[in-house]
């Protein structure tokens, strides 16, 4: 069984990353209302902040969600741990993984990846960018089942057809 782990920095980028964005978005949500009260047309900053601040929060709830921040793998399942907000453990078989999608499987490597297991209707992601998380990717996609296989290999060929 190999352990993959976020680096430190990673660690509190993911789970801590969002607080002061949030904070400096609301000062400047703030100063939005305060000129509102003035000028008419700062409505638009208003507006367009609430909709950063919300989108922003949001993609930070989905991580601490769905990415486990310990993932132990071998080649007949995933044992992910260390959560945000959760002490849960989610154990993932191989053979029950149905869908993977996100990241290099869409084009963008830097974007995370998730994985669905059908039979627990459970999702995790990860970053393969971070760290040894490619290894894990690796191990992830040698052992799931020949459909799904070659489904992600015809999505791989239209991806570097298309470019």
């Amino acid at each position: 069984m190999t352990i993959y782990k976020y680096s430190l920095a990673a660690k509190i980028f993911y789970r801590y990353g969002n607080i002061p964005l949030s904070i400096l978005l609301l000062i400047y949500l703030g100063a939005s209302i305060i000129g509102m009260l003035a000028h008419w047309y700062f409505i638009f900053f208003v507006a367009i902040n609430t909709a950063i601040v919300i989108w922003l929060n949001k993609y930070y709830l989905k991580t601490y969600k769905q990415f486990p921040f310990t993932i132990t793998a071998d080649n007949e399942k995933l044992i992910c741990s260390d959560f945000f907000f959760s002490s849960k453990t989610v154990e993932i078989k191989m053979e029950n993984v149905d869908k993977i999608n996100g990241g290099i499987f869409n084009g963008y490597p830097t974007r995370p990846v998730y994985i669905h297991d059908n039979i627990q209707n459970v999702t995790i992601g990860f970053y393969p960018s971070a760290g040894k998380f490619n290894e894990l990717l690796l191990t992830i996609v040698k052992n799931i089942n020949e459909d799904l296989y070659q489904q992600l290999i015809d999505k791989m060929k239209k991806l570097r057809a298309g470019k």
